[in-house]
This record gives structure tokens, sequence and C-alpha cells, in this order.
């Protein structure tokens, strides 16, 4: 096939034509390219990271905290929301198309004709461009399940495990233990595995056992509480006691990121005997930590808040947020005004758990925008709507558009938008990836 080698957009279209499946979990032939480029492994300590949620939250305090140590950190996570090169970083920063490209033509070489997929390609690509960069340390975050997922070609120094819940059931199984121990895959002997679960599933200690892994598991080898504007960390360890207190909320947020940053803060402290790092850089590391799309507040007047979540319990996390800001905003304003009025736009993947994130956070939103995201496995605005109404009573107040893409969408509900009004804008990568394309867009047309 010819195609475009000098950039990175002609790689990618070119990546997509090598395997005829988006998807197919399997380690055979991403380890035979890996082992061909690092035949005695990859010159920098792994840490993994699987779960249902908060990947990308854990993996950016993780590495933000590696940063503020002095320490070189690439960071690998997907997908991206608007450019490739997001999935890749070197101490918070996007590496170049240059390097991408290099790594693009060592990687097409090393391969031959073994057929790898888009993601395959990806983990790869991370592999080549942090040993380019003689990173000290490299977080991965694992794309599907954990125990076939490309990232597992690499053997991780600390394992990590977010959380489980049902997601991605028709590749990972139907079932808690069954996924549990898909992710659990991730894990290496003798090495540790650090658990977000408080209760975690027979099938994952059963195997971290049988592979004489090292459990280290939230409120036993580790514990968090919050306080009002801080919070506070302690690991017990061989009879040992660390214990941090007055640390900054990561994100500006408690919940389940004080879960996510407590896993970082494990990770990071179970390798500190080769990669050092102190309370002064865990703190400098939590309040510096960003990431869009989570939570992620556009702008406050009107309230405007972007999130991917597309799973019940991330959409439930983004429920609380949502509720949490608009309490806040409600008790800031006089009583002589208007209340707020909330207003969702929304796409969806066909595959993901519609019915149940619709559900959990559709009392709090009035007016519903849904959109179609335009590729094969997104939802027509219509079918999204159907499944709303579905779980609707009988002559429901609320109002429901339909749109033929988010920014379409986004557009109409600016033309009477208020002040006072909040927009939560939810449901995927592609949706929440096309309105920050948008939004930028309209500032670089402002600017100009």
């Amino acid at each position: 096939m010819t195609f475009n080698r000098n950039s990175v957009e002609g790689w990618m279209e070119y990546i997509q034509t090598l395997h005829a499946r988006e998807i197919e979990l399997s380690l055979e032939r991403v380890k035979s390219v890996y082992q061909t480029l690092y035949p005695d492994g990859v010159p920098y300590k792994v840490i993994s990271i699987a779960g249902t949620n908060g990947k990308g939250s854990t993996a950016e305090m993780l590495s933000s905290i590696y940063t503020q140590s002095g320490w070189r950190v690439g960071k690998f996570t997907s997908p991206h929301l608007v450019r490739f090169n997001e999935r890749f970083s070197i101490n918070g920063e996007l590496v170049s198309d240059a390097d991408l490209i290099e790594a693009f033509e060592r990687i097409e070489a090393a391969r031959a004709d073994v057929p790898i997929t888009f993601f395959e390609y990806g983990a790869l690509l991370a592999m080549v461009l942090f040993a380019h960069a003689q990173v000290d340390v490299a977080v991965m975050e694992v794309g599907l399940g954990g125990r076939l997922d490309a990232v597992n070609s690499l053997d991780a120094d600390v394992a990590i495990i977010t959380s489980i819940a049902l997601d991605h059931t028709a590749w990972l199984g139907n079932t808690l233990d069954k996924i549990a121990f898909e992710k659990a895959g991730i894990a290496r002997a003798k090495s540790p595995c650090v658990i977000g679960v408080a209760e975690p599933q027979d099938s994952m200690l059963a195997h971290l056992n049988a592979i004489n892994a090292v459990p280290f598991v939230v409120n036993q080898e580790f514990s968090y509480s919050h306080d009002d504007n801080s919070w506070t960390y302690e690991l017990h360890q061989s009879g040992n006691k660390t214990r941090y207190a007055g640390l900054p909320l990561p994100f500006a947020q408690g919940g389940v990121q004080l879960s996510n940053a407590s896993l970082a803060i494990t990770a990071a402290l179970l390798l500190s005997d080769t990669l050092p790092v102190s309370q002064n850089s865990i703190e400098k590391g939590l309040a510096a930590a960003s990431i869009a799309g989570r939570c992620q507040v556009m702008s406050e007047k009107p309230l405007v808040v972007l999130d991917v979540s597309h799973n019940e319990a991330s959409v439930s996390r983004l429920a609380r947020f949502l509720s949490n800001k608009l309490a806040s905003g409600l008790n800031s304003r006089p009583s002589s005004r208007r209340l707020a009025k909330v207003i969702g736009i929304c796409g969806m993947l066909e595959d993901k758990e519609i019915e149940a994130s619709l559900k959990c956070i559709s009392g709090l939103i009035d007016d519903w925008h849904f959109v179609t995201i335009n590729n094969d496995r997104g939802s027509s605005s219509a079918a999204l709507a159907e499944k709303f109404e579905a779980l609707q009573p009988q002559n429901h107040e609320k109002k429901v558009f339909l749109h033929q893409n988010v920014k379409q969408a986004y557009l109409e509900v600016q033309k009477t938008l208020n002040d006072d009004d909040c927009v939560v804008i939810f449901g995927s990568f592609f949706v929440v990836g096309d309105i920050i394309s948008h939004i930028d867009a309209e500032a670089n047309a402002a600017s100009v």
C-alpha cells in the first residue's frame, strides 16, 4: 500500500489496514515484534495499569509524581481525543511528529509481514518512543482486559488494577469474576499488584496466588481518608507505616479520584528502592496533574462540563460531580435568580452500557440532546433517544432533541444558553474529542 510516510496521519491510515479486525485479543503477534525490537527486554521500569475505569487518571497522577521527582517518565494512554500524539508523552510533553514517524519506521522494519492491530501498533510505538527517550519508567495503560492486551507483552515491575465493572463483556466475559481474572493477567510473579477493589473477586486473588504475585489491596495494605480540602494516605509494608497528611485533592476532586491517587502513590512507593519519590514530590505531582475529558470544566458561566464516561460506573461518578458542582453554584446565587437548567449532550457507542448509563444521570438533566457518532460502532441519536424514552415514566416533561453530530447539538444549545445553565457533554471519547476540536477552532478563529 502506498501512503504518506512523512505524516502521522498517513501512518495512522496505513496501520488500520494491517489487520482485518479492529480487536483481536492475543499476545503472539505483538510479542514476536516486541522480541525482535527488544530481545533483552525494554531498558526501563514498567508500571502497567488495568481496570474498567480510572486508568487514565491514575496514569496521569503517577506520571506527574515521577516528573516532579526528577525522573524521566513515559506515559501511554488510549484512546486520544484530538491528536494521535496524545497517547504518548514524556514528562508531560507530547511526543513530536518526527519522533513518532521514526518509531513507525522502526516497527515497520521489525514487523515484516506480521499482521498487528491498530492498538497493538500503538503499544509498540510507546515501547520504542520511551526507549529512544531513555525514560526511567514507563506508565502503560492497558487498553482492553489485561491478560491478552498488547501492553501485557511487557513484564510489569508493578501492576495496578483500578476497578472492576461490567464493560466489554463480549470480549472479557459477562460476570465480574471473569472480568477480574482478565485484569489480573497483568500481574507478575513476586511483583506487587496494587488493587483498588476493596473486596477483590475470588478469580483475581486465586490467580495472584497461583503465580506468586504480591497483592496490595485498598483498605488492607494501604488506605486513604478525606478531610474538607485535603486527604490522608497510609501504606503498611513489612511492619512499617508510611503516612502522608494534608495532600491536595487530585484534579480538585474527592471521591473515586482519591482511590486513583492512592493507587498511584502506592505504586510509586513500591518502586522507591530504585526510583525514590519524596512526600514533597508526591504533593507537587498531585497538584500538577491534569487530564482532559474527565469532569473537565470548560466554562463556569454557563457551566460546561466534558466527560468521556461511557459506562454505569463512570457516568455515576460524573453525576456525583455534577450534583456537587450544581449544589455549590446554587448556594452562591441570590434567591431571586432563576434555577439552572441542566442540558445534556450525549453520544455513545452501541456496545456500551447505554441504558444503565442514561438511567443513573437522567434525574439531573432537564433537556436531552442526543447525537450520532458516525463510525461503525456508533449509535444513532434516534436509537439513543428510544432507549432513553423507554426508561422514563409516561408523560414525562423532559425535552428530547436529535442531532447528526455533537457540533450541531452544541451550536443549537448555545442559542438559548444562559449564564446560570449547565451543559454536560458526555458518553464517549469521540464526542468529547469532537467538541474539544470545535471549541479550539472557535478560540483560534476569534484570536485571528
